[in-house]
């Protein structure tokens, strides 16, 4: 009895976490498709540069390069130069340029599964103490390879190699992201909760650039979009492209002090001016001063309208 007790609860076990993995690879393709999504509405550019820019310390100067060669499927070359001095007394440094070409084996790529790939790979190689890998040692991580490492120096160095399948090479063998990252012994937590940081940025910043209302003093902007300037105590209460000062007149209406202008017929009034105390109502290019109150371009008072 106690056997089969034993047995079904790990069953049990088993189950609810193979189920916690099939909701976390649900999640994470739902954002990945997130991603492609805004890379549509918002341009490649800024997707790609977001990508970059979160793998930014891993990859160095080569990230901008790696994330583009990935999305397109296209050979990714990446060269070190390096100097060493020359063992002849007075002989000149020797600088060797080194290239490595890394072939995606997936092809073209979604900006999601771009995100992923480098997310996984920077788990593996951070297992390995490897924070800022060598070209050699992204192309193992990617694609597969031998990386060896060298601890201590003299006679208790320690060399060891270690094999990687290459997380592009197995994806390209129709594996899913959760069995990639559970043969590797990763997590995707990590990596989802990167994704979904980068998709949440992205999204912020989308919706900050397309609000330009500037409204100085304690002025305050309604609805209205374009180039209403509000100075004073005034309001903007506009609608497309047109600034409303207190009232329902559109145009360039400029108010100082107390002033107030008022538009007839939804913005008849144009290039008003007010000055002092006097309300200007529907007039075309009218000009008011003193307290006179002018109507349909009329004047009372002192008030002289051109």
């Amino acid at each position: 009895m106690k056997t089969h007790a034993i047995v079904l609860t790990v069953g049990m076990v088993l189950g609810t976490a193979a189920l916690g993995r099939a909701d976390l690879t649900s999640d994470l393709n739902t954002q990945a498709t997130t991603m492609n999504n805004l890379a549509t509405s918002n341009g490649e550019t800024k997707v790609t540069g977001k990508i970059a820019g979160d793998f930014n310390t891993f990859l160095g100067s080569d990230s901008t390069t790696v994330v583009t060669g990935l999305r397109n499927g296209t050979p990714i070359t990446l060269t070190r130069t390096t100097t060493v001095p020359s063992t002849t007394p007075g002989g000149l440094p020797t600088t060797t340029t080194t290239a490595t070409v890394i072939t995606p084996p997936t092809g073209h790529m979604g900006h999601g599964n771009v995100y992923i790939s480098l997310a996984l790979a920077k788990q593996q190689l951070s297992g390995l103490g490897i924070t800022q890998p060598t070209p050699q040692q992204l192309q193992a991580a990617l694609t597969g390879g031998t990386i060896t490492q060298t601890t201590g120096t003299g006679a208790t160095a320690v060399t060891t190699s270690t094999q990687l399948d290459g997380i592009l090479t197995l994806r390209s063998q129709n594996m899913g992201w959760g069995q990639i990252a559970q043969k590797l012994g990763y997590k995707l937590g990590p990596v989802m909760s990167g994704m979904k940081s980068a998709n949440q940025s992205i999204t912020t910043a989308a919706l900050s650039s397309k609000g330009n209302k500037v409204t100085t003093t304690s002025g305050s902007a309604g609805k209205s979009s374009g180039s209403a300037i509000i100075s004073g105590s005034g309001k903007s209460h506009g609608n497309a492209d047109h600034g409303i000062s207190s009232g329902k007149g559109s145009g360039d209406g400029i108010v100082s002090a107390s002033g107030k202008d008022h538009g007839n017929s939804h913005g008849m009034q144009q290039s008003g001016i007010v000055s002092g105390g006097g309300g200007a109502a529907a007039s075309t290019s009218g000009i008011v001063s003193a307290r006179g109150a002018g109507s349909n371009g009329l004047t009372n008072g002192k008030g002289h309208s051109k």
